[in-house]
């Protein structure tokens, strides 16, 4: 089950459409790229509106906001001609109906402070060379080397794991992911009559955690997809 794919020509993203038979509930995955075209986030938004209810992220904490300095910078950068989903895709002007099923600023930061030392520091220090040779190099190509996701760890995620992100990776993640199905489990359990169609608009590396939950846990199954490019090589 491909989120994210990237080919020869150019990156795209997969929408999901899921239902079951016992219910009329019916979700559809947005699995996002924070990057992209205006034409992209334009589509996509065409498509949000259409949910009666929006499950978002955004994590409102400035540890965060340093984790997403590569998008702000890219956005600076006119060869790449590229756009931020938070500058493109109002969610509120979309679709009022928005729940931010992500970790409070205070839940987040807790999580930050117990990461180690050592680690807060090569993020520290490695953040910013990163942006800066996107700013200086970086090609549309260079920026969806690594950007293809699938349900599955690829090969490269698997060769290139690393213990000391471990931690961060939970972070950034799984805590996030586990916050998001707590709120699907609350809607599924309240049995909404009126917000029939949800939304879950989330990056594309959370589509992972929440395929399984709702495929396997919850009996839900594919009834729909589509692909939308995000962007042109």
């Amino acid at each position: 089950m491909q989120f994210i794919e990237k080919n020869s020509f150019n990156v795209r993203s997969a929408i999901y459409r899921l239902k079951r038979d016992r219910d009329d509930f019916e979700f559809h995955l947005f699995p996002m790229i924070h990057i992209g075209t205006m034409e992209y986030y334009r589509e996509v938004g065409q498509r949000i509106a259409k949910c009666d209810l929006l499950l978002i992220e955004g994590v409102r904490s400035k540890r965060a906001h340093f984790l997403t300095l590569t998008y702000r910078i890219v956005k600076k950068i006119k060869r790449m001609d590229l756009v931020t989903q938070r500058d493109a895709l109002n969610l509120d002007e979309i679709n009022p109906k928005c729940i931010n099923a992500d970790m409070k600023e205070h839940e987040f930061d807790k999580e930050w402070i117990s990461l180690p030392f050592s680690l807060k520091i090569q993020l520290a220090v490695m953040i910013p060379l990163y942006v800066a040779y996107i700013f200086l190099f970086g090609t549309r190509e260079s920026l969806a080397e690594h950007i293809a996701i699938d349900d599955l760890a690829s090969r490269d995620e698997l060769l290139n794991y690393d213990e000391q992100f471990e931690k961060f990776d939970k972070l950034l993640v799984d805590e996030r992911d586990r916050k998001l199905i707590d709120s699907i489990e609350r809607l599924l359990k309240a049995n909404d009559k009126v917000n029939k169609s949800i939304g879950i608009v989330y990056g594309a590396e959370h589509m992972r955690s929440i395929t399984v939950y709702l495929l396997k846990k919850q009996g839900y199954r594919i009834t729909d997809s589509e692909w939308i490019t995000v962007f042109d090589m």
